[in-house]
């Protein structure tokens, strides 16, 4: 309930604060698990993408915003879980599968991290490791706009137009590609849709 209140909520703002276009929603599994692979400009993203999507959708959060108890348990009811991004967290990404296997769609992002715009960044393996693991389709995101929203280390929200692109959806279910290289892959698809 909370989660869909939370939707309509930011669906409602966005018309005020983030004027918002999106591209490719066709490109969205109408059933089934998938994952959803995203650059990450700003705390919003996980936000932002999920009112895109007709379906619930459950997304990573630094473990460290889970410390506020009522923070943490409005986190939990968004679908968020903890991840802790200084050491491979196996824990976590048990619980990406799990959900997955559950029939419940997963947002991540390869960078692990916010990114600012023109930065160079280190993808990590765990996407890639999903994504061979669980066979399921990866569909590459790219945001835009959302660090000029809500910019990093800002406290408040500044109107500015954002675009979220959807592309189509890729495997690599049989892929005998090392991970890391899979997850490189991946971003390598996600940045192409800034060209679009």
């Amino acid at each position: 309930m909370i989660y869909w209140i939370t939707w309509v909520f930011v669906r409602l703002i966005r018309i005020f604060f983030f004027p918002l276009k999106v591209y490719g929603q066709k490109n969205i599994p109408s059933k089934g698990a998938f994952i959803l692979a995203s650059n990450h400009r700003s705390h919003l993203d996980p936000i932002i993408i999920p009112i895109c999507c007709a379906r619930r959708i459950s997304f990573l959060a630094k473990d460290s915003l889970f410390k506020n108890k009522i923070f943490g348990w409005y986190l939990k009811k968004l679908e968020a879980f903890p991840i802790k991004r200084e050491t491979s967290d196996i824990r976590a990404i048990k619980e990406i599968i799990r959900r997955l296997q559950s029939n419940l769609p997963v947002l991540m992002f390869p960078e692990g991290t916010r990114v600012r715009e023109g930065a160079e960044s280190e993808v990590q393996a765990g996407i890639g490791f999903i994504a061979f693991k669980t066979g399921l389709p990866v569909i590459p995101v790219y945001v835009s706009g959302t660090d000029k929203v809500f910019p990093p280390g800002s406290r408040t929200v500044k109107r500015y137009p954002a675009v979220v692109r959807f592309g189509e959806p890729i495997s690599f279910l049989k892929s005998d590609l090392p991970y890391l290289k899979i997850a490189e892959k991946i971003m390598e698809k996600v940045e192409s849709l800034a060209k679009e």
